[in-house]
């Protein structure tokens, strides 16, 4: 008789590294784009304008895990019910916290119409052209087309084949970058956010980095080649400077991988990771209320940064607890139920390494 296989590892790793993007893009939100949207504020003497790259590491994360995430999947509906219940539920939380903050607070320049808010519920409205609740919704809209396209690539048996497609998938940069110049016909631009040609390089990076650990089942031997086209193709597609970026995001996220990382062990950053999510949705416009409110009375610039940064981490920690898990758990121990009463299902992907990391 087979012994069942041992639980599986949780790659703490990942949760710190989504930590250290949640606090890089807060930090960046709260110092350089806030003076970009306030000028007349008091300023702090000291920025982040780099912030914004922990998108690129977001991207490459979720590269990785969903990759894991449909390899161990028995179905489609398996993958769907689990991105849905890991996005939704946090998400329309803080679609009406966003919104009920900017009415109390007479913010009218950021609260949206009734009919915006009713398509943000939706995630679509990147898709749609319709103002999100919050400007920094925008990396919804990519994930939800990686979703769709890694699943469309899943149905049709070609996860066997991802070093080719990804090859073939990282042309797209250089078609929407090059082409308009060549030829003066510029590509749809929806077309090019359903096939995320601008980020398939960051996504592409942690789907390589996945197959690199699962290289003793058999799997993994493109991997180098898919890291290095993809540092090509941002290189030569965003620019030599975009390499500050990503070789370090690389070098993380494939050692991660491989060997694991001790300093992304540390339980306060780990922790951080776990609420993310909850901390990315809300931490924009309701710290830029807070911030200028506690400016006008009084505080300084870096001393309301600090108090707005607890508060934004506090209230993510809440929703989180009290919404995101419990809401994901049901949501999976329903499906769970329903897909038993369906029957006999073929279990995941042999070739999948027994990790398990947030998904």
């Amino acid at each position: 008789m087979t012994a069942p296989p041992p639980p599986a590892r949780r790659l703490v790793e990942l949760d710190a590294l989504r930590g250290l993007a949640a606090l890089a893009v807060m930090l960046f939100h709260y110092t350089t784009r806030y003076i970009e949207m306030y000028p007349a504020a008091p300023q702090t003497g000291w920025a982040v304008p780099w912030g914004h790259h922990g998108v690129e590491l977001f991207f490459a994360i979720s590269g990785f895990v969903i990759f894991v995430t449909l390899d161990r999947s028995r179905t489609l509906a398996d993958f769907a019910v689990s991105r849905v219940s890991r996005l939704f539920p946090a998400y329309w939380t803080a679609i009406l916290l966003t919104s009920l903050v900017m009415l109390l607070a007479g913010r009218y320049d950021l609260l949206r119409t009734p009919t915006e808010i009713a398509v943000n519920l939706t995630m679509l409205q990147g898709f749609l052209r319709v103002a999100p609740v919050d400007a920094a919704y925008w990396t919804l809209s990519i994930e939800l087309a990686f979703y769709a396209v890694m699943a469309l690539i899943w149905r049709l048996g070609l996860f066997r084949h991802i070093g080719a497609v990804l090859v073939g998938w990282l042309l797209l940069p250089w078609i929407w970058t090059y082409v308009p110049a060549l030829t003066g016909h510029t590509p749809s631009w929806l077309l090019g956010l359903l096939l995320i040609q601008a980020q398939i390089p960051w996504f592409a990076i942690g789907i390589a980095a996945y197959r690199l650990r699962s290289r003793s089942n058999g799997g993994g031997g493109w991997a180098p080649v898919v890291i290095a086209f993809a540092l090509v193709t941002i290189a030569a597609c965003q620019g030599l400077s975009a390499l500050w970026v990503a070789v370090p995001v690389t070098l993380v996220i494939v050692t991660v991988a491989m060997r694991g990382l001790s300093a992304l062990r540390w339980p306060p950053l780990v922790w951080l990771g776990t609420i993310s999510y909850s901390l990315y949705l809300l931490h924009q416009n309701i710290g830029h209320v807070l911030i200028a409110a506690l400016e006008q009375r009084g505080a300084a610039p870096s001393l309301a940064i600090a108090i707005t940064i607890v508060v934004a981490v506090a209230l993510a920690a809440a929703v989180s607890y009290a919404i995101e898990r419990p809401a994901l758990q049901a949501v999976r121990r329903l499906w769970s139920r329903v897909s038993r009463r369906g029957g006999s299902l073929p279990p995941p992907s042999a070739t999948a390494p027994r990790l398990s990391p947030e998904s």
